[in-house]
């Protein structure tokens, strides 16, 4: 568990202050202009460091006259420091903005992920503390997760009301809760985890789920499995899934759909099982019955089975909601392919057009395609915007 927390927090590092800004569109740009350095809401966007070339140009402007940079303008350049993995000199840069700033929420966290990576586990809880008494709730997880990671788990318990809070919605929160009702392997606290389980949004876990809290939620289901419902099952079932652990996916999915037969993130979630392990229409019929409980998002699962299945069945099954799903534009892209491979104009035209279509005529390779099929299919009336389209992008 603690190898887990240091390598979620050592990839979040040097983005630790990261949200999204208002205002000004955040890009690398404002690296360029120091005089906007102090106004630190504008560097909040993991954008304006997502260029390697400009972070280095701002170190370089700054170690050339350090002198010229006051303490408030120091934030933007420490996080350029971060991304390159300097968290001593990020550190020093940090404190000596905090002596101008110290009520700033975000270089405190900031300190305590690089204190806590450094293993200083008693200067990341002062950092994180701070924060938290500053009004930054997220922070009582992140103490939470220092005294874990120090052995400490009972002194996460003043911090425990604002993590089950979280924990109903994020699941790194709702890890480090359930960290801390298992931490004594011979006397769970059982009513604990009954309470986290049974307030949990399946839904919303899942959304703020990475790979590594996935593999960690379906560790600790494993050791208290008999205390989860079957809605929060959902969750440890999508972790098995990712790992590939079809029989383990498929066992949880069954007994969610035995208690729970309408959960439409189980269907959705037993159909990429039933995928794998070979069963296409019966992966195509549980998304269908998906859709049938209100699960519109559900049509994105069809079409992305039929690209992999190449099924036109499949195909048939969902085609209808086709032209108003987000589809993404690499799965367009294989419609588009096989759309044209395969004498189908209907395909074609519900791919080269609708939301994230645009993007595919930025890719030469598939510029070419939509050229051929609009070619291919050009008595349809929807050639004529294809055609148009395909003209602009050439411009």
């Amino acid at each position: 568990m603690t190898e887990k927390i240091r390598k979620i927090f050592a990839a979040a590092a040097s983005l630790a202050f990261a949200a999204c800004a208002f205002g000004q569109a955040p890009s690398p740009e404002l690296l360029k202009d120091k005089s906007s350095f102090s106004k630190t809401e504008l560097f909040e966007s993991p954008a304006v460091f997502s260029d390697r070339e400009a972070n280095a140009a701002a170190i370089k402007s700054y170690e050339a006259d350090p002198s010229a940079y006051k303490p408030e303008e120091l934030m933007p350049v420490a996080v350029c420091y971060m991304g390159f993995g300097d968290f001593p000199k990020a550190k020093s840069l940090l404190e000596t903005f905090l002596k101008a700033r110290p009520d700033n929420v975000r270089a405190l966290r900031t300190l305590g992920t690089i204190s806590m990576l450094s293993r200083d586990f008693n200067a990341a809880k002062g950092y994180y503390e701070k924060a938290y008494k500053l009004g930054d709730e997220p922070s009582a997880v992140y103490v939470s997760t220092v005294c874990i990671m120090a052995q400490k788990p009972d002194e996460m318990l003043p911090y425990l009301p604002a993590v089950k809070k979280l924990a109903k919605e994020n699941l790194e929160s709702f890890n480090i809760a359930m960290v801390y009702a298992l931490r004594d392997p011979k006397k769970p606290d059982e009513a604990l985890v009954k309470e986290l389980v049974g307030a949990a949004d399946a839904r919303k876990l899942l959304s703020s789920a990475t790979p590594d809290a996935l593999s960690t939620t379906l560790r600790l289901y494993l050791g208290s499995r008999k205390l989860w419902t079957p809605s929060a099952s959902v969750v440890p079932a999508r972790a098995a899934a990712l790992m590939e652990s079809w029989p383990l996916a498929l066992e949880i999915y069954n007994g969610i759909l035995k208690a729970e037969p309408e959960n439409a993130l189980a269907l959705r979630g037993k159909a990429l099982v039933s995928y794998r392990v070979g069963g296409v229409m019966e992966a195509a019929n549980l998304i269908k019955k998906a859709r049938e409980l209100g699960e519109e998002a559900a049509v994105l699962d069809g079409i992305e089975l039929f690209v992999l299945s190449k099924n036109e069945d499949v195909w048939n099954m969902f085609k209808d909601g086709a032209e108003k799903a987000e589809i993404l534009p690499q799965v367009r892209a294989g419609l588009i392919l096989y759309a044209v491979r395969n004498e189908n104009p209907g395909m074609f035209y519900a791919a080269a057009l609708g939301k994230n279509s645009d993007l595919l005529y930025k890719d030469a390779q598939v510029l070419k395609l939509i050229e051929e099929g609009a070619k291919k299919f050009s008595s349809d009336a929807r050639a004529k915007r294809v055609l148009e389209n395909i003209e602009a992008a050439k411009k």
